[in-house]
């Protein structure tokens, strides 16, 4: 296998570790394709191409569901910090009827 088939696979996990949540592997991808990167000989030969362009691409939508991800996780904190906001108020009434 060549080395831009190998980054091509590795996008492809990296999608399906963003689709299972397990974020907390995301690290040692990045740390695989720095390497696998720094190997790719220059200039590219012409087969390399295409599978590059479908890594990329792969990068992109995992970028895409990544971002989704954290608005999602951004929405339920807001709506968690209003929740805390409405107990703080009845903890409050409560208090002072004590």
């Amino acid at each position: 296998m060549s080395i831009w088939h190998d980054i091509e696979a590795l996008a492809a996990e990296e999608a399906n570790l963003v689709a299972d949540g397990r974020f907390d592997e995301l690290p040692a991808i990045t740390a695989r394709r720095a390497i696998l990167l720094a190997e790719l000989p220059r200039p590219l030969p012409p087969e390399a191409i295409e599978p590059l362009r479908r890594s990329l691409e792969q990068q992109r939508a995992t970028v895409t569901a990544m971002a989704a991800r954290r608005d999602a996780i951004g929405t339920e904190l807001g709506a968690l910090r209003q929740r805390q906001t409405g107990v703080r108020g009845y903890q409050r009434t409560f208090d002072a009827q004590r």
